[in-house]
């Protein structure tokens, strides 16, 4: 199916910022990062515009070091999904780094500048999800434990009080390593973080509210199986976030797109299409929505 007409200035948009030397920087020098180039890869690919581009790829791998690490999590998890998407692998096996890096999160593991405790497990257990990687059961065991320490009386989760990125977060950890995620009740924190004119707000009642509050809403939605009444609100929010250029900016408010926010907007909405389409499947089977990205 070709994408519509206005995912075509949306394809553009992330395309010009395509680095000659491969991979993507949001400002258009030839400057290329992981992440700028992860958002751009995963963006395309929801845009079914995933383009065959070997440099881009003999890109990536330069951020392996000889024995499978990479710098950081971030850096890491950028590496491994973008490599994915555009249909490779890392030349060397990550499990071991990964895995020795997959510890319970603490107050003081919070990673610097971080809006979530728990981002860093988030991203580590989605790379064991994406590579095949099995967790063993020990550490499952140790990690659900300590995320469940930081949900408080509202259902929500987080430190030292909850929002809802650290609740999307918590969520889609215990939910990818088989915890029963509707036992935690958190609907009941997503109702009263709902918001009849953003979505979702960071925190009950106080406003405004950005596009990574509207994404991060949205995922836990996913994990939870919640057809939230707010959908429209949110779907309507990133509409107004959209520039002329067809990037996506963070607020209804202005500023800048970048490859970032765009990668936020349309994953959001492509979760918020997989649950209304799922909807019917699930009341008939009975089961509940699974489409954290």
């Amino acid at each position: 199916m070709m994408p519509m007409i206005q995912d075509q200035k949306t394809i553009r948009y992330i395309s010009e910022r395509r680095c000659a030397s491969g991979g993507y920087c949001f400002y258009r020098l030839d400057e290329p990062n992981a992440a700028d180039t992860l958002y751009a890869l995963a963006s395309l690919a929801l845009l079914d515009a995933v383009p065959d581009d070997p440099v881009t790829l003999s890109y990536l791998h330069t951020f392996q070091r000889t024995d499978g690490s990479f710098s950081n999590v971030n850096v890491g998890y950028a590496v491994c999904r973008a490599l994915v998407l555009s249909g490779g692998r890392p030349h060397i096996d990550p499990a071991g780094w990964i895995l020795s890096l997959l510890l319970p999160p603490g107050d003081s593991t919070r990673p610097v500048e971080s809006s979530s405790l728990f981002e860093h497990v988030y991203l580590l257990t989605d790379l064991c999800k994406l590579l095949g990687i099995a967790i063993p059961s020990d550490k499952k065991t140790a990690v659900i434990g300590a995320v469940l320490r930081y949900k408080h009386p509202d259902t929500g989760f987080g430190h030292p009080h909850s929002t809802i990125i650290e609740t999307g977060h918590a969520l889609a950890i215990l939910a990818a390593l088989g915890y029963p995620v509707s036992s935690a009740g958190s609907i009941l924190f997503l109702k009263k973080c709902e918001d009849p004119a953003y979505g979702f707000l960071a925190v009950p009642e106080v406003t405004p509210a950005y596009l990574e509050h509207i994404h991060s809403g949205i995922r836990a939605c996913s994990v939870l199986g919640y057809l939230s009444p707010v959908h429209d609100q949110c779907r309507e929010f990133i509409r107004y976030c959209q520039l002329d250029n067809g990037g996506y900016a963070r607020s209804i408010f202005g500023g800048a797109a970048t490859l970032e926010n765009t990668y936020l907007a349309l994953t959001a909405l492509a979760m918020i299409k997989q649950m209304s389409n799922d909807a019917p499947h699930r009341r008939s089977a009975g089961t509940a929505l699974r489409c954290c990205d």
